[in-house]
């Protein structure tokens, strides 16, 4: 077998694993319940957004310690910002996808 088949062999299961993974929780939430979950992935990730930049200014003591940490310290935390941002933003469009599929198929078979 050459790589391509097995990659496409592998994007096939992950596909039909989110296609069954929307049907169960279509089949057990219903449209209302999909999106609400969109919209608590959507607060979640507004959360750890805050958490992780804003709570600086807000304390002196996490202020302090911000300045008083070498350049070695503040480029490593940088870094684990810029890994939470990407997993952020990630959970972020699935919250937006699933907020946009619920509350879109729940209007449509309510006017329906």
């Amino acid at each position: 077998m050459s790589g391509r088949v097995v990659v496409l062999a592998i994007a096939a299961v992950g596909w039909l694993i989110a296609a069954l993974s929307a049907y169960v929780l279509i089949h057990l939430f219903g449209f209302f319940g999909v999106g609400f979950l969109g919209l608590l992935l959507l607060f979640i990730c507004a959360q750890v957004e805050l958490e992780s930049d804003g709570s600086a200014g807000l304390f002196a003591a996490q202020a302090h310690a911000k300045q008083t940490m070498s350049r070695a310290e503040r480029a490593s935390q940088r870094h684990q910002q810029s890994l939470y941002q990407g997993a952020t933003r990630l959970v972020r469009y699935v919250g937006i996808g699933l907020t946009v599929i619920g509350f879109s198929g729940f209007l449509y078979f309510q006017l329906d």
